[in-house]
This record gives structure tokens, sequence and C-alpha cells, in this order.
């Protein structure tokens, strides 16, 4: 008989902070005899009433409706049992506080180890796919797209900044770190929507992505994995850990990961979009007294691929007889390359005091990443291209439509330096009055060089150009957060945060051969090959927050939140004409989040129903736009501030257990951003005065946010089943549907990402004590073609894909 599945899971530890813990899988169940909430008529009524008040609906609105009901359904149809299933906790620290998730007064989604290890997640983007509302194109190592709630980056330059933030046991990982981290043995991973100011500090207007490792414990844990698959995909995980010594414990993890690619390149006849990966990290752990105890950790990843495969969607006129008709094949002049080298350590001191605790952290990382790519998806037989002596190709001599119109090899290394340093004080007051205060410095050095080297036969361009950029800052911040409890069931928190960053910027452009865009010009207005600026900036900010937190019940939480996010200032360095521009600061980004929730427990904790209405409104949200100066050059990629924006949504989360075995989760989010203010674009229109095209600009003000689709969703089941007294069976399958959306704040239909669904699964026996079990699994099981990003240059829209179907078997020990 399948035995108490509670009783093979490992008991909660906390450390003296409270700040971190061993969790339990939510995907778990246990027996017990709590009988609190409403029930099953007291549910039914109040499907009743929800059914009366949400007449009228659109789609959108009917969709939300779906959900509720289907979950009002699971409810009354759960069966009553003398002793009921329920739900095992889960323990957050998105407040940089442990806490039951369903007392935590913020929307986030909490992934367990258990879960992310049977769902075979190993990569940022495939918990992205888990979490509506969430989309992410990493196209290059060195800067990825993610939006999270409709606000993201895609920003280039080493002054730029990040919207969502990334931290590695509350270190924060600077740049693209956290998109390359290799995703092994977390204890979880917890996704924290909307602006996070007071407690996080700058960089986190769109939200947070915290990644927290196993500690190390008295327990002797040992575990080995291994994984095939389709594309000889190739994997090794393992770790151990335990009591070295008394009051001394250790824990090191290992990744090892490899592929062939999804993409083939005709011309050099190689697989582009490989994979070759490793990670190690490493904990020791010290209880030196009652007191005080200290933990030290240290980790390391390295990816090496080839780049990213570019398919031109739709050609421009020119470039019809060159689109290839299978979008994952074709030839290219280079395979390319994306490599990236992150790694770090920290030391976590906690002093247990009388009334409360000081947490000391200290961080210190580095990264390198490299990308090279012909960003155009092209192919040049350069054989054929007529040059004079000096290698100049004579445009005029050749058949020019025998040649795509655009090439551009673009090649980029970013080293980054960053060192953390976070004082935080926690009480833990008898009384109804408790305070959090914390004093934080970041010094943060950047290094970044790029180098484009193109040609476009229509506008008789061949040309090199390069950018050096530097940016070091230095950001200094203290905060308090205090929480007073007015009563037993209510408590107001409120806290603030000043922010004080400094920056130091340089940049040095050059170019050879004929201008990518306008001509370069020095300080004086003069034409110039090359040109260096600088300039330095210190940007502030006040970022306070308020909470009302309601627990109506000791199963439902009500809350209230208004919060403040800030997003540092940066430079246009890399993109700019002249040292003036180069040198001209584009301003901060602002954010007030309007956030209102219910977190909701019913049938003896056997359905978790969790819901969180937001308005979001951005001033001076830094975005990028393609601007056209001239007909005869190809567009310039520029930052710009969009006056105002504004995003609304509602985000639901179910969990249930209907009966033992079987655990169904469900999310949804649904989005309306909006461009509120001004921001101008250029297009360029036909004049007829002229007969010619010229640019024209347009004001996108009333525009939908980029990457903002209103519908998205993702369901998941899980059923586990006795086989025999020794053998459990297991079935696990998820879906996930993102709504369309556009991919530049243009809105042009060219740019539209179609709706996508996919489907994962995965079945297998484990052993009834957990000692091992074998998996078989599948992702993107209908290999659905889906784009992550998309661009339109020069006539041509030009896209790179997600990965396509992959199927596998995983076999894993525990010792």
């Amino acid at each position: 008989m399948m035995h108490n599945i509670r009783d093979r899971l490992q008991g909660l530890s906390l450390g003296p902070d409270r700040s971190y813990l061993h969790l339990i899988p939510a995907q778990r169940v246990r027996r017990g005899t709590r009988s609190f909430g409403p029930t099953g008529p007291a549910l039914h009524a109040d499907k009743n009433r929800m059914e009366q008040g949400v007449s009228n609906m659109t789609k959108s609105q009917l969709t939300l409706r779906a959900v509720l009901l289907a979950g009002a359904a699971l409810a009354t149809a759960m069966p009553a049992l003398s002793q009921e299933l329920m739900l095992e906790e889960i323990v957050v620290t998105a407040r940089k506080r442990a806490e039951s998730l369903q007392d935590a007064a913020v929307s986030v989604s909490a992934f367990t180890a258990e879960g992310l290890q049977r769902a075979g997640i190993g990569d940022v983007l495939e918990v992205v796919n888990r979490v509506p509302g969430f989309t992410m194109n990493a196209d290059n190592a060195t800067e990825p797209n993610i939006f999270m709630r409709g606000i993201g980056t895609d920003i280039e330059s080493a002054a730029s900044s990040p919207a969502v933030g990334f931290f590695l046991d509350d270190v924060y990982l600077s740049r693209a770190q956290g998109t390359n981290l290799e995703l092994f043995d977390f204890e979880r991973i917890e996704v924290v929507r909307g602006p996070q100011g007071t407690l996080y500090g700058k960089n986190v207007v769109g939200g947070a992505v915290n990644f927290i490792t196993k500690q190390p414990t008295e327990d002797q844990d040992t575990v080995a994995e291994v994984s095939v698959g389709n594309y000889s995909f190739l994997q090794f995980r393992g770790a151990t850990g335990g009591a070295l010594a008394d009051n001394l414990y250790g824990r090191i993890a290992f990744s090892a990961r490899g592929r062939d690619g999804f993409a083939y390149n005709t011309f050099t006849k190689n697989d582009v979009e490989d994979l070759s990966s490793m990670g190690v990290k490493g904990a020791l752990r010290l209880v030196a007294s009652e007191q005080l105890e200290v933990t030290a950790s240290a980790d390391f990843s390295r990816r090496r691929s080839d780049g990213r495969w570019i398919d031109m969607v739709i050609p421009s006129a020119h470039n019809v007889p060159f689109k290839n008709p299978d979008p994952r094949k074709g030839p290219n002049n280079v395979d390319g390359r994306q490599h990236s080298d992150v790694g770090g350590g920290s030391i976590k001191a906690v002093w247990s005091l009388e009334n409360g605790s000081i947490t000391s952290l200290t961080g210190y990382r580095e990264a390198t990443f490299e990308d090279k790519n012909n960003d155009a998806g092209s192919y040049l037989d350069m054989d054929k291209l007529l040059r004079d002596a000096n290698g100049r190709i004579q445009f005029g001599k050749i058949d020019r439509s025998k040649f795509n119109d655009d090439f551009y090899i673009n090649a980029k290394t970013e080293d980054v330096k960053t060192f953390s340093q976070e004082f935080r004080y926690s009480s833990d007051f008898d009384g109804p009055f408790n305070v959090m205060a914390g004093l934080f410095y970041m010094g943060e050095d950047i290094g970044r060089n790029e180098d484009a080297d193109y040609i476009f036969v229509d506008y008789f361009a061949q040309g090199r150009e390069t950018a050096r950029t530097t940016a070091k800052g230095d950001t200094w911040s203290a905060f308090v957060e205090g929480t007073w409890a007015v009563t037993d069931t209510l408590k107001a928190i409120g806290g603030v945060r000043y922010t004080k960053d400094i920056k130091k910027f340089t940049v040095a452009r050059a170019a050879f051969g004929d201008f990518l865009g306008q001509d370069f010009e020095d300080a004086q207005g003069r034409p110039t090959t090359a040109f260096t600026a600088g300039d330095k900036h210190t940007w502030s900010a006040w970022t306070p927050s308020a909470t009302l937190q309601w627990k109506t019940s000791d199963d439902v939480m009500l809350y209230a939140t208004v919060a403040k996010g800030f997003k540092s200032g940066g430079w246009n360095g890399e993109n700019a004409n002249n040292p003036t521009e180069a040198a001209v600061p584009y301003n901060p980004e602002f954010a007030w989040n309007y956030e209102t929730g219910i977190k909701s427990q019913w049938l003896d904790n056997r359905l978790r129903l969790n819901l969180t209405g937001f308005v979001a409104d951005y001033k001076d949200l830094q975005t990028q736009q393609y601007v056209i100066f001239s007909s005869s050059l190809p567009p310039d990629n520029v930052i710009a501030n969009a006056g105002k924006a504004r995003v609304k949504g509602l985000e639901l989360e179910l969990l249930a257990v209907p009966v033992e075995g079987l655990t169904l989760s469900g999310s949804y989010a649904l989005m309306d951003g909006k461009i509120t203010g001004d921001l101008i674009s250029t297009a360029l229109r036909y004049d007829p005065s002229c007969f010619c095209s010229k640019p024209v600009p347009t004001n996108l003000k009333g525009n939908k946010l980029r990457r903002t689709p209103k519908n998205s969703l993702s369901a998941g089941a899980q059923y586990e089943f006795p086989v025999n007294e020794k053998v459990n069976g297991l079935i696990r399958a998820d879906y996930s549907w993102t709504d369309g959306y556009f991919f530049e704040n243009e809105n042009s239909d060219r740019t539209w990402n179609p709706s996508y669904g996919l489907i994962d699964a995965g079945v297998g026996v484990v052993a009834d004590d957990g000692a091992w079990e074998l998996m078989l699994w599948g992702k993107n099981l209908t290999d659905k073609l889906y784009t992550a990003g998309k661009t339109d240059v020069i006539g041509s829209v030009l896209a790179s894909y997600a990965p396509p179907r992959t199927y596998g078997v995983t076999l894993k020990v525990k010792f």
C-alpha cells in the first residue's frame, strides 16, 4: 500500500533569522483533522452570487469567470472524508522574512524543489512559461528581454538597468547573470510580481525572481540524477550534504548537460543553438553558538553554445528569393556563439538577539558574456561581390538583386563585477509592533564591447562600427518597515527606502567605411570617424509602501497595498552619433503600484485560491525605439522615455487535492497595458511632392505596451498512485496558453506574435520510500513553432524561436 506521503518528507529547518528553510513541496499532501472554512453549499451560494454580478462580460472577463467557476465546481465536487487530505504549507521569503505563502501580502508564485525536478525545469525560460504575464526572449547571452506585468527591458549599453531583478540567496544578480544560471539543487524559486521598491530597492519596477538554494543541514542527503533525450541530450546532476563536524554542515552540488542544436546551417554544415553547460555550487554552515550562525556559499555556471538562429519570417520585396522554406534550416555566413561564465560567493552571518536578529550579507560576483550572431539571419556569397583594390564592394557593378540586402554580424562581449553589503535588523517583540530596518551598498563595474560588421546592398553601404562603453556605479540605500498588529486579525505595514545611485559612464565609438546610421560628429559638430564621451550623474529616490492586511478567518486573508518602484537612469552612448548626444542621460523610471488581493483556503485546506487585482502607473517608462533619421539610412535603435504608461490586471492562482495522490494547479493573468503619455517614433512614409519616402514622427500614445498578452494561463495535474507495496505510478501534465501580443510599441501587425499553447507531460514510477524514481518526459509535445523574438528591420521581419519538441527519460536515486 502507498505509505503516508508526508512521512517521506524532510522536516522544516529554520535559520535563526527565519530567512531560510527546507520547504515542504506543494505537490505533496497529508492527512489531517482541521475543519474550518466554508462548506460545499456555502461555496455554491458564493458561486450563485458571483454569477449575478458578472453579466455582460467581455471575453477576458468570461475567461476569468470560467476559471473561478471551475474552482467552485471543483470545490463542490470534492468528497467529504473523515480524515481530510490537506495541502502542505508553503513558506516563502519574498518579503525578507519567512512566512506562509498564504500570509504574505504580495503576489508571488513559488516553485518547490520537487516541482522543479518533476517538471524537468533546467532554464529560466521554463519557469517563465509557467507564470502567466511573464515573458522572456534570451536572443543573446548579454541582453535577455524580460518582461513581467507588461514591464521589462531590452535596452543595450553598459549604462542601462533591468526592470526585473534577479537574486540568488538575497544577493543581487547584475545584468544577465540571472538568466545564465544553471538551475539545479534549489530549495525553491519565487517569482514576485509588481514594484518592490521598499525591501528590494532599485531596478525591480516589474518584479523580482528569487533563487533560494538548498542549505546544509545535519541530515545526510545524497542524490544523483541522469537524463537522456532527443537532440542527443545528456545530463548529469548530483548533490550531497550533511554534518562535517560538530556544528559544522556542508553541501555541494553539480550539474552538466549538453545537446545538439535546434537549427541547422546548410552553409557551414553545423548545428546551431546547441548547448554545453556545467555548474557547481557549495556551502558551509557553522553554528558557532546559540546566538551566531554563519553560512558561506559559492557557485559557478558556464555555458557554451552556437548563436541564435534567425529566420526571415516576412521578407522585403528585395529578399523574397532568399526566404528559407524551413524556419529552422538554411544558409548563414556564421554559426555564431553564445558564451557565459557566471560565478560568485556570499557570506551570511546571523546574530540572534533576545528580541530579534541582525543579519549581515556580503556578496561578490563576476560574470563574462560573449555573443556573436548574424542578426539578419542571412547569407552572402562573398566570392561574388566585386571589390576594388581597397576591398570596397563595387555596388554599381554587381546585380544587387542576387544578394540579400541585410548582412549584420554583431559581436558583443561584457564583463561585470559587483560587490554588495547589507545589514538588516529584524525585531521579534512580544508587543503589537515590530520593525525591519537595513543599510545596503552595491558597487558595480561593467565593461562592454560591441563590434558590428555590415553590408546593405540596397543602401550601397559597407562598413564596421565599434563601441566600447563602461559604467561604474555606487548604490547606497537605507530602509525601514514597521508592522503594527492593530488587532489579532488586522495588521498595518508601512515602510520607506531611500536610494542614492551614482553612475559614471564612458563611451568610445569608431566607424570604418560607410556609417551604419547618421554620420559621426565631434563636439564642435564637425564630421569625424571616431569620438569619445563621458558623464557622471546621481539619481536618488524615496520609495515608500503601505499595506493593510486583514485575516478574516484562519483560512482567508485580505490585503491592499500601495508601493512605489524606481529604476535608475542611464545613457544612449552605444547608439549615439556624437559626444553631446552620448553624454545626455535619459530619466529614471518610476512606478506606483496599487494592489489588492485575497488569499484563501477552503474545504479543510484541500483547495487554495488566491486572487490579485492591480493597477500600476509608470512615469518616464524607459523603452527602446527604432528611429529613422534619413530615408537613405537604416533605422537607429535609441532609448526614449515614454511620458506615462499604465498596466492593470487580475491574477488568479489555484491549488487543490481532490483525492489522495491527485494534485491540480492553475494560474491565470488578465492584463491591459497602454502607453498613456507621449512617445515619439518615426517611420518612412511616401511623400508625393518629392516622389520619395520621408521619415515622419508618430506619437504612440494610446498604443498597447509591447510583450503584454491580454490573457495567459497555465494548468497542471499530477497523480501518484500505488502499483504495489513498494512502487507508485506517477502521471503529470502541464499546459500553458499565451495570448497574442506585439513585440514593438508601434503595434505593427508585422511584429504581432500570435497566441500559442504548450503541453508538457511525464509518466513514471517512484519508489514508495522515495529512494528512486524513473520518469519519461516530454516538453512542447505538439512541436509548436512559436516566436521568442521578432524585429522589423529594413522591410524584413526577423524572428527567433523557442525550443521545439523535446523528450527523454530521467533516473533519480537517493542515498
